[in-house]
């Protein structure tokens, strides 16, 4: 009976066993020379010891064939097959040899007694155990036992098991303590590997993070050249540099809880950032890749770009003036950038130029830009860096009408409402692009920029030397707390950042690279700073940014306010920084926001059409009372927290008396009914304290 099930029941071994015939699992497969060496061995060995006790058969010249094989494939080192092709024959070699030897025996064309089957049968299963992966092994071993208690219960052994049972015993305990050995031993073996392979990883990265930190900015920066020449390659370049990042910014992988090591955080803010917004690709941001460029380099690199731009007209010719000795040498600074900028410029320059030869004066002069680190705190705080002011204009301009260089500027744009002159195109949608591209690479460099009013005036671009230091100085005037957290409250805030990083990303439909970028910024600003309610700054600001998220679906912008208007507000964020980093659409509403006051100050202006005196309200203007009143909501929900209960009695009634009739006016009703409910407990809350 169970010789004719030994056809079904090599199927079932083969069909247990077809996963491990995979490329993918036939690499891992194949031992080394002396595990294949020694299996060799075994198998001639038991073969001789089989044929004493049973005598000759034709099957053991076949095992004598396949083990002859496998010693001379681990003694010759020349012949070396394929990973996938020796692992599957590999397999295919012990499975005849063992496994397939024991089917042999139990089948009952061998006359052997039933102590010599049994003891072969645990040797060949447990060198099988030995030699084989564990996934594989473990189901091969499991199959042959149940196959084994078939055999014997097929032949009617029973009493033959009765007469010897002491040496079945015996048996069974041997071979259960030898897998056990085996099974433990090739676990412990994986975990060690395991852990090796996880320190060596460590190790690369930590190598790689070294080595990139000590590069230049990370060879961001490419010759100006190739960029123009082949402006594919540029975003090659950047591609590759930022796979190379990737591979150091571990925390990614854990998003958004951007490890919880704040020093981290701050040690390395700017080199993520860049990452970050490099992945975000947004087209309201420039990323800034400063480096030290000479001027005499920056001009080459400025003709460079002209005579790629004027194929089919006359080049213009630069005079580069300098008129101060104090001047530096070499400036620090987006050197790609400031082509871009300076290119239209000087373009547009030459063509206001009635002569042939088309001539464009650059004059340097050394002056300061001041910026406000604290614009809106009790304690003004200015700081001022060197600076170039550059004055470009055409042959034509007389020398009155050149500007007084000022001894100090500060980070604005003046007369952008003006008309802009354009050699290229004189479109007013092209003009007001190139207007929002020099407009955009001077508020990425921290710099200030004067239109000219007329075509017989000169531009004036002012930028810092060392734009480097400006960026880093906007970001080092911000000191996180240092009062350190329990490690529980830590682990309960990272469980609110990752539902918060989940939640807006589908409520108000925010992209992940912009949300990274903003948790990182968020993380860096706040530290474990405290609300007076008790909550961790960045804690309370995604609890605000939800409710914004929840009031307005389906709205990026109005979030993306209230994360950053909380930044400038509580954490000291200069808005030259929100300048010089988001869109103007994004600074003009964080400096909108921080102007109101008064709760009475929320009320959209609006505007008055025609004799109907019908108001159209930008819808813009919403978001503030929106974000003042989720910032109220979230605090008054908080009110336990609070000190001084005086502070939650005016914020409950100057909801109750002023937030409540705008909301009526401009607002969701069950915004309103939130505001009430949440102030009437506030209220309570306080009567229940005193």
């Amino acid at each position: 009976m169970f010789f004719r099930a030994l056809p079904f029941i090599l199927v079932c071994m083969f069909l247990l066993l077809k996963s491990s015939f995979k490329k993918e699992e036939s690499v891992k497969i194949k031992p080394n020379n002396a595990i294949i060496g020694f299996t060799a061995c075994y198998v001639i060995l038991t073969t001789i010891l089989t044929y004493i006790s049973v005598g000759f058969v034709y099957w053991y010249l076949l095992q004598f064939v396949t083990a002859l094989s496998l010693i001379s494939y681990a003694l010759d080192s020349h012949k070396k097959r394929p990973s996938v092709t020796m692992g599957r024959i590999w397999l295919l070699s012990v499975l005849f040899c063992l496994p397939v030897n024991v089917l042999w025996h139990w089948s009952g064309t061998l006359h052997a007694s039933l102590a010599f089957t049994l003891a072969l049968s645990v040797a060949h299963l447990t060198v099988t155990l030995f030699i084989l992966p564990l996934c594989i092994s473990g189901r091969l071993v499991a199959f042959m036992l149940l196959v084994i208690v078939y055999a014997i219960y097929c032949k009617g052994m029973e009493l033959l098991l009765l007469e010897s049972s002491n040496f079945l015993m015996s048996l069974v305990g041997l071979s259960l303590i030898l897998f056990f050995i085996i099974v433990y031993q090739k676990r412990k073996l994986a975990d060690y590997t395991d852990y090796g392979n996880y320190l060596k990883q460590k190790i690369k990265e930590k190598q790689i993070k070294e080595q990139v930190i000590k590069e230049t900015e990370f060879s961001l920066s490419s010759d100006l050249e190739t960029i123009y020449n082949h402006p594919k390659e540029a975003h090659v370049v950047i591609d590759q540099m930022m796979k190379e990042v990737t591979k150091l910014i571990a925390y990614l992988d854990n998003r958004p809880i951007y490890k919880e090591d704040l020093n981290l955080i701050i040690n390395n803010f700017v080199i993520w950032d860049i990452f970050l917004k490099q992945r975000a690709r947004s087209r309201n941001n420039i990323i800034l890749i400063p480096t030290k460029v000479s001027f005499d380099e920056l001009i080459q690199k400025l003709e460079v770009a002209l005579k790629l731009e004027c194929k089919e007209h006359t080049i213009p010719k630069l005079v580069i003036e300098s008129k101060d000795d104090k001047l530096s040498k070499e400036i620090i600074c987006d050197a790609n950038q400031i082509i871009c900028l300076l290119t239209p410029i000087v373009l547009s320059m030459a063509g206001l130029d009635t002569s042939k030869n088309r001539f464009v004066s650059i004059e340097l002069y050394a002056t300061y830009l001041e910026y406000a680190l604290t614009t809106f705190s009790k304690d003004q705080s200015d700081v001022q860096f060197p600076a170039i002011a550059l004055v470009i204009g055409h042959a034509a301009i007389p020398q009155e009408a050149l500007p007084k260089i000022k001894d100090c500027y500060q980070h604005i744009t003046e007369n952008s409402q003006c008309n802009w002159h354009s050699v290229v195109q004189k479109e007013s949608e092209w003009t007001n692009m190139e207007k929002r591209n020099i407009q955009q690479v001077v508020r990425t460099h921290y710099g200030y920029l004067q239109f000219p009013t007329t075509p017989k005036k000169p531009m004036l671009v002012v930028l810092p030397c060392n734009v480097a230091a400006v960026r880093d100085k906007m970001i080092a005037s911000i000191i996180p707390s240092s009062t350190s957290i329990s490690s529980r409250e830590l682990k309960t805030s990272m469980v609110v950042l990752k539902k918060a990083y989940n939640s807006l990303g589908t409520v108000a439909d925010m992209r992940p690279t912009v949300l990274d970028e903003l948790f990182l910024l968020i993380r860096r600003c706040y530290g474990f700073r405290r609300h007076a309610s008790g909550q961790l700054f960045y804690v309370r600001a995604l609890g605000i940014a939800e409710l914004v998220a929840k009031w307005v679906p389906y709205q990026p912008k109005p979030v993306y306010f209230s994360l950053l208007y909380g930044l400038v507000r509580y954490a000291g964020l200069p808005l030259p920084y929100v300048k010089a980093n988001y869109s103007v659409d994004v600074y003009s509403f964080i400096e909108n926001i921080m102007a109101v006051n008064k709760r009475q100050d929320m009320e959209p202006c609006g505007l008055y059409v025609g004799n109907r005196l019908k108001r159209v309200i930008n819808r813009e203007q919403l978001f503030i009372p929106c974000i003042k009143f989720a910032e109220r909501l979230y605090d008054l929900r908080h009110a336990k927290g609070y000190v001084s209960l005086d502070e939650v009695k005016h914020m409950a009634q100057e909801t109750l008396r002023i937030d409540i009739e705008l909301g009526k006016k401009y607002l969701n009703a069950n915004i309103v009914e939130e505001l009430v409910e949440a102030a009437n407990q506030a209220l309570q809350t306080c009567k229940g304290i005193c």
